[in-house]
């Protein structure tokens, strides 16, 4: 039986945007069968709204964790095992911060569109704000700006684009548990106002990942470390063509399991310590290699506790503060 097209009546009927089939009676859907297909939710925190799907800009969801609890309840729904559904989440930047996101998510990419990112507020651009008071720090979630965790749901193959995160204080900009073969690519983890504590952190496993094109700093203040790694586990991962500045820590991390990953073509500033790398890890292959990196600091440009020149090679360094670089293949 055909559907009735113009009043929506009685019939089937193919829903392109809810991608699925629908029984109308009377106008009503009663019942309706689902497209295990990928779904594209869109968000804009001035016009959107929590009641809405989402699935178009016109009935557009108002923060990130309004998407992302809809999109890891649909494709739970739909792809309990072989990962065979993939949403994607595309958020308009405004003149307004959106919420913290403490919502896990599991196959997923995430798009800001909008202007650059900006050091100081939302002048357009997706900022996801933690500000001086996010906490949110319930079971193993830690949440601030972003949270992530494998073991309360979610954290594998998260793509991450164009977003601004940021938060003051006691607060990082994004503080993952674990986070597993996803991204950040133009992304910022920035300090709001005043100092805080850091800007991109994982406290357990961050592996088989790519941070690309970011920039961890601030226009008040810096945060207290740039990127931090601290969980035992950091390995086959790409860390690459960043900018960070930091008040202590540029780039730190004490994990153990680093084989694969390496960092490479950053531009990195501590005032402690530029690069500082305290892996008990003694074996080359065990550890993350420092490539063509440019660290520096007013007190140690690079330290590195185990085989270092043999993990540290091509990069320049300058401690002495009289503006010049040096080759520095040693730790």
């Amino acid at each position: 039986m055909g559907r009735n097209l113009a009043g929506s009546k009685r019939g089937w009927g193919w829903n392109a945007v809810k991608q699925r089939l629908e029984l109308y009676v009377n106008g009503t859907v009663v019942e309706y069968y689902d497209e295990p297909s990928s779904r594209t939710y869109y968000v804009n925190n001035i016009t959107g709204d929590d009641a809405n799907d989402g699935l178009s800009w016109g009935n557009a969801m108002d923060q990130l964790d309004t998407a992302l609890l809809a999109s890891e309840t649909y494709r739970v729904s739909h792809d309990t095992s072989d990962m065979g559904v993939r949403n994607r989440i595309i958020i308009q930047g405004t003149m307004t911060a959106y919420e913290p996101s403490t919502t896990d998510g599991n196959c997923i990419d995430i798009f800001g569109i909008g202007n650059r990112m900006h050091l100081g507020g939302a002048a357009g651009d997706v900022m996801v704000s933690g500000g001086a008071a996010a906490d949110g720090m319930v079971m193993s979630q830690l949440v601030t700006g972003w949270d992530t965790t494998v073991g309360n749901g979610g954290g594998i193959g998260v793509n991450i684009y164009n977003v601004h995160f940021e938060a003051s204080g006691n607060y990082f900009a994004v503080d993952l548990v674990d986070f597993l073969l996803g991204s950040f690519e133009d992304c910022s983890f920035m300090t709001s106002g005043a100092a805080s504590y850091g800007g991109l952190r994982a406290t357990e496993h961050f592996a088989g990942s790519l941070v690309r094109h970011c920039h961890a700093g601030g226009d008040a203040g810096e945060p207290q470390d740039g990127f931090t790694f601290t969980g035992g586990v950091f390995n086959q991962n790409c860390i690459e063509w960043n900018w960070i500045n930091a008040r202590r820590y540029g780039f730190y991390t004490t994990d153990y399991l680093q084989g694969g990953t390496v960092v490479r073509n950053n531009t990195v500033y501590g005032t402690t310590y530029g690069l500082y790398d305290n892996s008990a890890e003694t074996t080359v292959r065990g550890r993350a290699q420092y490539v063509d990196n440019r660290f520096s600091s007013a007190g140690t440009a690079i330290q590195i506790t185990n085989v270092g020149t043999s993990i540290c090679s091509a990069n320049f360094s300058n401690t002495s503060g009289d503006g010049k670089w040096y080759t520095e293949d040693t730790a």
